[in-house]
């Protein structure tokens, strides 16, 4: 019991408990809707959209964020289109944007850098390495993300 209070007086780890609880919170409220509109899996293939658009930012040499989050966003608005106008399901949709970016990607990273470049420190990061002001856009995002159903749904 000792070492667990030793372990929460840094701040550091104060900060990532923060942000995995509202994070935690976010993907619980978020995966019941997208279960239920069988889109149980644009996580993936948003996640291979991400990596491909991570690979672009990196051989361009910018900031992968600037690039990836909203190409990322521009992704899911068309996989949702594509459902609407195309005779193809979720899942058939997710399956073809998702290899067609791992594809974009691959090729990006092994044309610009080399294969074995190393992008996982890009994609997952670590929690551990937050300051006060990533916590702060983790709490506003996540009252955004809690009060947007009744901002969109109920009125």
């Amino acid at each position: 019991m000792n070492l667990i209070i030793t372990m929460f007086q840094y701040p550091f780890i104060q900060r990532a408990l923060i942000v995995g609880v509202l994070v935690s919170l976010c993907a619980a409220l978020l995966g019941v809707c997208l279960v239920l509109k069988h889109y149980s899996m644009i996580g993936d293939g948003l996640s291979h959209v991400s990596f491909g658009a991570l690979s672009v930012a990196v051989a361009l040499g910018v900031s992968p964020l600037w690039i990836s989050i909203p190409i990322v966003i521009i992704a899911s608005f068309c996989l949702l289109r594509i459902r609407e106008n195309a005779h193809m399901k979720n899942d058939a949709a997710i399956a073809v944007v998702s290899s067609s970016a791992l594809a974009i990607g691959i090729t990006v990273t092994a044309l610009t850098t080399g294969i074995n470049t190393d992008v996982s420190s890009y994609m997952f990061g670590s929690i551990l390495v937050m300051n006060e002001q990533d916590v702060m856009y983790y709490c506003f995002g996540t009252v955004y993300f809690i009060l947007q159903p009744y901002f969109f749904y109920y009125i």
